[in-house]
């Protein structure tokens, strides 16, 4: 029994040394200390140097997933798109189901005003997850503002649907509602909209319009 008893003793030594040394390597890190320090710079909006801790390790590990979408996310803060682009592009390129990365990749799209690309991308994003918020939502809306109610009620119905207490789906599904001559179901929408904003222009509007 008490050989039992030094034996465990010893093995707790072990591991306790083991695991030790393993958390000071990797709190030692390049990549992990990088990535810390751009985190802390981001929460104080500094994104010039949140970029350069991550572009110092980033030779090292070009096809790391994590890099190359905090880069892509660091550099649309910073206002460049056209790097912010590259990034996501690499990020959804490492990982092409990643549904965060095509999202992602819509952001400097949309500042760029590449429309037509930003749709495709949410249809990509459909093909993999039919339910998806952000995906139904844009989409809706991007039919809704080119005036082809019919496209932007079949996005916008699922996205309010799945998310019936939410402001932009009530808001957008409201206006579609309105223009495909369901005024009832409009008012409706643009009430719900004044509860979860009160006073906002849009909805007050619409809900005027549908009385």
């Amino acid at each position: 029994m008490r050989n039992y008893i030094i034996i465990s003793s010893s093995i707790i030594v072990i591991i306790f040394v083991v695991y030790s040394v393993l958390a000071f390597e990797q709190k030692n890190d390049p990549k992990i200390s990088a990535f810390n320090k751009s985190l802390a710079y981001e929460t104080e909006k500094n994104y010039d140097a949140a970029i350069r801790e991550l572009l110092n390790v980033y030779d090292s590990d070009r096809n790391n997933y994590l890099l190359n979408l905090r880069l892509g996310w660091l550099y649309y803060n910073f206002g460049l798109n056209s790097e912010s682009l590259t990034y996501y592009q690499n990020a959804s390129k490492i990982l092409p189901n990643s549904i965060e990365a095509k999202i992602g990749l819509t952001l400097p799209l949309s500042k760029l005003e590449k429309w037509d690309e930003v749709r495709k991308i949410y249809e990509e994003i459909l093909k993999i997850d039919p339910q998806n918020y952000t995906a139904n939502l844009r989409l809706g809306q991007y039919y809704l503002f080119r005036g082809k109610y019919q496209e932007a009620n079949k996005y916008l119905s699922v996205s309010f649907n799945n998310y019936p207490s939410d402001y932009e789906s009530n808001l957008s599904f409201g206006w579609t509602q309105y223009y495909i001559g369901n005024r009832k179901r409009a008012k409706e929408l643009f009430f719900n909209t004044l509860m979860l904003s009160p006073n906002d222009s849009l909805a007050t509007i619409g809900y005027n319009l549908s009385r």
